[in-house]
């Protein structure tokens, strides 16, 4: 069937690709709880790795994390009249003192107070032997700012967004290249995710708050639309 038929059979829709930016005042807000979020935990990274390398573990920062082998520092500085003397001790007394960056960090001239360049991944950052798990942290990071390790940007996929505008899992499955079963599972994911911040919002704050109802709101109307492609789904929320 060609794609001219598809659509006609199918209906026309706004397709979006990609999740647009978020609207300046929600931003705002989201910027300031990820900042807040950011501080505590970096004061939390800070505090366990200072606790790490006061317990002795600094053997072992030297080490190459996958090869295990060690990188030795064994000159001594004895005369400034030896034939590197005098270069040996100025670096010596120039470099970076660490607690909480790993050592080969430190290389690149980071020192422990730049551990905020490392907020997209904490985890890679800093001393061996202290591991962190940076998906726990309650922060998320708005699409217009996501990127990949070399810098460039990552796009989130609208594909949520498009089935609660036209509600047809074919032209998500289709425009998506994906498998009936896995256009049941991301759009059951996430109205199950919508129906969990619903049921919360409604257990915590006052019945009458606009957020709470936009939010049942939009868990009703999603699942009737969910509910509308996939036979059998039942509302348990």
């Amino acid at each position: 069937m060609s794609m001219v038929n598809k659509i006609r059979k199918e209906g026309v829709h706004s397709k979006v690709v990609f999740e647009a930016p978020l609207p300046d005042p929600f931003s705002t807000i989201l910027k300031k709880h990820n900042d807040d979020v950011m501080n505590v935990f970096r004061s939390y990274v800070h505090t366990v790795c200072d606790y790490a390398a006061r317990r002795g573990d600094s053997a072992k920062q030297n080490q190459l994390p996958l090869s295990k082998v060690a990188i030795h520092s064994e000159h001594t500085v004895t005369s400034p009249s030896s034939e590197h003397g005098d270069l040996m001790a100025d670096m010596k007394t120039s470099s970076n003192k660490s607690t909480t960056l790993s050592p080969f960090v430190m290389t690149s001239g980071h020192k422990d107070e730049d551990l905020h360049m490392f907020d997209a991944d904490i985890s890679q950052a800093i001393r061996q032997g202290v591991h962190i798990e940076h998906s726990k942290i309650p922060a998320l990071i708005p699409a217009e700012e996501l990127k990949d390790r070399r810098g460039k940007p990552l796009y989130i996929n609208a594909y949520a967004y498009d089935f609660y505008k036209h509600g047809s899992k074919k032209l998500v499955g289709r425009e998506n290249r994906l498998q009936s079963g896995e256009v049941y599972d991301k759009l059951n994911d996430f109205r199950l995710v919508i129906a969990s911040i619903s049921v919360a919002l409604v257990e915590l704050g006052p019945s009458q708050d606009n957020v709470v109802k936009a939010f049942v709101q939009l868990k009703d109307e999603y699942y009737e639309k969910f509910a509308s492609q996939f036979a059998g789904v039942k509302n348990v929320y």
